[in-house]
């Protein structure tokens, strides 16, 4: 139960947030850890600890206790976030539906830099410039970044959607999805390796490999399981993450081991020492376009979906 006596003293403090003190009560709301908020935010654990201490101060009431390595709000602070944390959707949400408004802004298309892009997206412009007079802008998408910042991207103007694997976003609730490819994870081999012959390849055949496995950060749940699953047979130092798909390619090419990455990542095209091979193991992904919820609504929604689902169909059909 919230004193009401402390609300009215709490109206009549000068409290002046800044926007990291407000990242920071966010997303240790979301953790549950001072370890974990920093890894999201970029930022060392010193710095979420001290804007949460000044914060503190101005507010004039605690806002976190911490039980070991456990982080957990005081009732104040659990209520001060709660809100905080609608205020703040409130307020990304204003922002980019005022944006979406402006007819004269490109539509912002960010891809994840996987191959078969180079040929689809194409299409998709051409397609949507037969059917709209709005500019679409394409950028890549380097999932390098915190969490948060990521997600910004749609708050700040610099995204209207996302193409990426549906597990990506972790069922984030802010955003919406459009599935438009179904795939699964492959393992990069090199072609001197008897592997290259195994259109499929097990999880025993991988017992004697070093395995680089893409992943971001924070993990996506199918890369995850993947591990999980690899750790029950192989030595956890067999195990090594890289953050670039192709770098896993590059280990291959090397013979250094091989690589785990998501099926959409296949280039027929461009390496020849190489071979894609299916890694047999049930984990559906699903490739497709992200979104603000609250773009649904916007005019030109249904006209850049279609277009997408289009442009991939005519792409899929010239494939062998």
């Amino acid at each position: 139960m919230i004193n009401t006596n402390r609300n009215t003293y709490l109206t009549k403090r000068n409290v002046a947030m800044n926007s990291m003190q407000v990242k920071c009560v966010i997303a240790l709301g979301k953790t549950k850890s001072y370890t974990k908020t920093a890894e999201d935010l970029y930022v060392s654990q010193s710095t979420v600890s001290k804007n949460i201490s000044r914060l503190e101060e101005e507010l004039g009431f605690k806002i976190v206790k911490v039980k070991g390595h456990q982080v957990e709000f005081t009732d104040q602070g659990q209520f001060f976030y709660e809100h905080l944390d609608k205020i703040h959707q409130n307020f990304e949400e204003t922002l980019s539906n005022i944006y979406s408004f402006d007819n004269q802004r490109p539509i912002i298309v960010r891809h994840s830099m996987v191959p078969f892009e180079r040929f689809y997206i194409p299409r998709f412009l051409q397609l949507t410039k037969k059917s709209s007079k709005r500019q679409i802008k394409i950028e890549g998408f380097r999932p390098y970044n915190s969490y948060e910042d990521n997600i910004d991207l749609f708050y700040e103007n610099k995204a209207d959607f996302i193409l990426i694997q549906q597990d990506f976003f972790h069922g984030d609730k802010r955003l919406g999805f459009t599935p438009l490819m179904n795939g699964q994870y492959s393992v990069i081999v090199n072609k001197q390796s008897p592997l290259a012959e195994k259109q499929y390849i097990d999880v025993n055949d991988l017992i004697d490999q070093h395995i680089y496995i893409w992943n971001s950060n924070p993990g996506v749940g199918s890369v995850l399981e993947i591990e999980k699953i690899l750790k029950k047979k192989l030595k956890k130092e067999q195990i090594s993450e890289v953050t670039g798909l192709i770098s896993a390619e590059m280990y291959a090419t090397a013979n250094y081991g091989v690589g785990i990455v998501p099926s959409f990542a296949y280039d027929n095209q461009n390496n020849s020492n190489v071979a894609y091979n299916y890694l047999n193991l049930h984990i559906p992904l699903v490739y497709g376009a992200f979104y603000l919820k609250s773009t649904e609504k916007q005019p030109y929604f249904k006209n850049i979906i279609q277009n997408l689902k289009r442009a991939l169909t005519q792409e899929k059909a010239q494939w062998h």
